[in-house]
């Protein structure tokens, strides 16, 4: 049942455009590019302060203030672009052990962000300064747990994109 979907979303017009024009599947990689580049640029940018670079910013007005719209729109590009690259090979994409690895470990990440966001970033909102700028000399400490969370954050995003990356190497897992 499964396979008769995927059959049918790629007999769609939409996924014959991605598939077999010129100029689709180029251009949705480059969108999916991209996106990965806004979402995993931001979210590096903050893991890294979190972990202790950079120590002259505060860590949680980089990430809520400035750089979590791009989080968001870089995802709203991964996933828009992401499915139109998918409709153009899903019964061969649904196989790839790397297209299932990339999916488990995007859970992953998820199930990572929720703990750092609700167990952790909760607590490192720092009480508003002098003219607004938020008191970086006495915002707290990263605890430990929130320093391993951003450190496993990074590495599972980097592993998400090499296993993007890897679908287009069926081969290398047979």
């Amino acid at each position: 049942m499964l396979n008769d979907i995927l059959l049918r979303i790629s007999e769609t017009g939409y996924a014959s455009l991605v598939r077999d024009t010129l100029w689709g599947y180029p251009i949705f990689e480059t969108i999916h590019t991209i996106g990965i580049i806004m979402m995993f640029g931001s979210i590096a940018l903050v893991d890294l302060r979190y972990i202790g670079f950079a120590r002259i910013l505060s860590a949680y007005e980089l990430g809520e203030r400035h750089l979590l719209r791009f989080t968001w729109v870089g995802f709203a590009l991964i996933a828009l672009s992401g499915l139109s690259l998918f409709s153009a090979y899903p019964v061969e994409n649904i196989d790839n052990i790397a297209f299932k690895a990339k999916f488990v470990l995007i859970a992953l990440a998820g199930l990572n962000m929720l703990f750092f966001n609700f167990r952790v970033a909760s607590g490192l909102a720092t009480i508003p300064a002098r003219g607004g700028a938020m008191a970086v000399e006495n915002a707290p400490d990263v605890p430990l747990a929130g320093r391993i969370s951003v450190g496993l954050s990074l590495c599972l995003w980097a592993a998400t994109i090499a296993c993007g990356r890897l679908i287009a190497y069926p081969e290398i897992f047979e």
